[in-house]
């Protein structure tokens, strides 16, 4: 007998805890209810390689550059969309590899730099932007040299808080360039907290 829409449900929640060096979901606010719907979303697409989901991620949030804000608004969604897909679909798929972790964190590197020139081209400087990408660069850096419980340390600065900065920036891009830059300024204060949090882990 095949398994209930709940019971897949709940597999893959379990899958992507296995998947983030055991992070509970339950102790990120909303991350359960978010993973049940992308579990929904990629069950029409489990024949679709991982892979392609991970890179269609990474250009769509390359493409958010080159692009006016509101564009990039839509770009930028999708992009996180594709990036939560490709885990999903490979679970489902039972297609989980190595070397797709590996891509899917190189693909993750590439957004938040691209995240951060969006915050540029809305009106933000360039200085403070490429500010903003080192930070989570450092941040992503750090936790892989020090492994371990860093690996699992849930901070203040994770990627979704990097694409609610380049959202709030494509909104607020015609307030003037205030806006965008305090994204950045804000991005790079949080991802500073991160990797304190990270070294203490």
């Amino acid at each position: 007998m095949g398994e209930s829409g709940a019971g897949r449900a709940d597999l893959t929640v379990a899958g992507w805890s296995q998947q983030h060096h055991g992070i509970d979901p339950a102790r990120v606010p909303l991350l359960t209810g978010w993973l049940r719907l992308v579990w929904t979303l990629a069950r029409p697409l489990r024949r679709v390689p991982p892979l392609v989901l991970t890179v269609l991620g990474a250009a769509l949030a390359v493409g958010a550059v080159f692009v006016t804000p509101w564009s990039a608004l839509v770009l930028i969604l999708a992009a996180v969309l594709c990036d939560a897909l490709d885990g999903a679909v490979a679970l489902l798929a039972e297609r989980s590899t190595a070397s797709g972790a590996v891509a899917d964190k190189v693909a993750d590197r590439i957004a938040d730099t691209a995240f951060a020139l969006v915050i540029w081209r809305c009106g933000a400087p360039l200085w403070l932007a490429l500010g903003a990408a080192a930070i989570s660069l450092a941040l992503e850096g750090i936790r892989e040299l020090r492994r371990g419980r860093a690996l699992a340390r849930i901070t203040v600065a994770e990627r979704p808080t990097r694409a609610i900065c380049a959202v709030l920036a494509c909104v607020t891009a015609s307030w003037g360039d205030w806006a965008p830059t305090t994204c950045a300024a804000v991005w790079i204060a949080l991802g500073v907290v991160g990797i304190v949090q990270v070294v203490r882990a």
